[in-house]
């Protein structure tokens, strides 16, 4: 196109020059390719820059677009950013609250720890003052009774030798009744029908007397003897008599008068009324609602005769006397003693129900 147009150029610029020698049929020749050659130029310019300028419209309206797509996306990522900020200054927040609350949770837990740790060491303290106070009542009790058996000996050793002065005395009464007849019989002898029927009278009243002073030793000793026997047997029917009226009293509701009937028993019975009576006055005390009392009854049983039948039973009543004083923690520990010294009897099974409901 653009030789075209050179071309065309030169012959423009030559046609004068060529005008002289040029012939009509030239001329016209040149103004009809000169007018072709403007109808192209229309429609190139109508074509090509139609084209052009609707290309170039499009361009800037994508441009525009794009542009407007580009803000879209700035103010996004703006907006994104500031979403960022504030979730990490959230985050921050949010962990320093963290952090606080774990701080002041472990303040608290370790405060808790502490208290706990307080009150199981004064629980230790009140259950070794227990332990020594019911020692020291022991050794009372023992003492006590180891002077009633002093006594009852000295008693015994009294009434033997207040046996033994009488036999004595009236064997010397014999005696001498004896050497005053032989005296008279030596001495009167004219008299001797007369003395020997006073003799034999003396001789008599003398065997009668000296037979009432040994019978009346013989029944002081016998009645000594007696007495230490029924003694000895006195206390069995004592203490059982006691104890019917004690759990009679007991299922009266009659819970003083009660008490000091087993505690009666309890110094004087036997072996196994004794535990029975210890036991039946913490029972007493916790009917009474003197918990603190009843534990320390409780725990002569269990210190003194860990082995017998009624100290599971004693160990479950101080723990259900530890629940009523709102002593819960201690309660437990009772109960899972008994689980582990106890677990096959019937106490251990009311243990563990316990322990699931503190």
């Amino acid at each position: 196109m653009k030789k075209t147009l050179l071309n065309f150029a030169l012959v423009f610029a030559c046609s004068p020059f060529l005008i002289q020698c040029a012939s009509q049929a030239d001329i016209d020749d040149l103004r009809y390719q000169l007018r072709i050659v403007n109808k192209k130029l229309e429609d190139m310019k109508s074509t090509t820059f139609g084209q052009l300028q609707k290309r170039q419209a499009a361009s800037s309206g994508k441009m525009d677009q794009l542009e407007q797509e580009i803000l879209e996306l700035q103010s996004q990522l703006e907006e994104t950013n500031h979403l960022n900020r504030r979730l990490r200054e959230n985050n921050k927040e949010l962990a320093e609250s963290i952090t606080e609350v774990a701080m002041t949770e472990e303040a608290k837990r370790e405060e808790l720890l502490r208290a706990i740790e307080e009150k199981q060491k004064e629980k230790e303290r009140k259950l070794n003052e227990l332990n020594e106070q019911i020692r020291l009542q022991n050794e009372h009790l023992k003492a006590i009774q180891e002077a009633r058996i002093r006594e009852a000996e000295m008693k015994a050793q009294a009434a033997a030798r207040a046996a033994a002065a009488a036999k004595a005395k009236a064997l010397a009464a014999s005696n001498a009744g004896l050497k005053k007849t032989r005296g008279k019989h030596l001495l009167v002898d004219k008299k001797k029908i007369k003395y020997s029927v006073r003799t034999v009278k003396q001789k008599k009243n003398s065997t009668v007397s000296a037979k009432k002073v040994r019978s009346t030793s013989i029944a002081q000793v016998e009645t000594a003897r007696e007495n230490v026997e029924s003694r000895k047997k006195q206390p069995a029917t004592s203490v059982n008599n006691d104890m019917d009226k004690a759990m009679k009293l007991y299922n009266n509701n009659k819970f003083t008068k009660a008490f000091s009937l087993f505690e009666r028993i309890a110094e004087n019975g036997s072996a196994r009324n004794k535990v029975e009576g210890r036991f039946m006055m913490g029972e007493c005390l916790f009917k009474q609602k003197e918990y603190d009392k009843a534990i320390m009854q409780y725990q002569k049983i269990i210190s003194q005769n860990s082995n017998h039948a009624k100290a599971p039973a004693a160990m479950l009543k101080q723990g259900l006397a530890f629940e009523k004083l709102s002593d819960k923690g201690t309660a437990r520990v009772i109960y899972k003693k008994i689980l582990k010294q106890h677990g096959s009897s019937p106490e251990a099974a009311i243990a563990r129900k316990r322990l699931g409901n503190l």
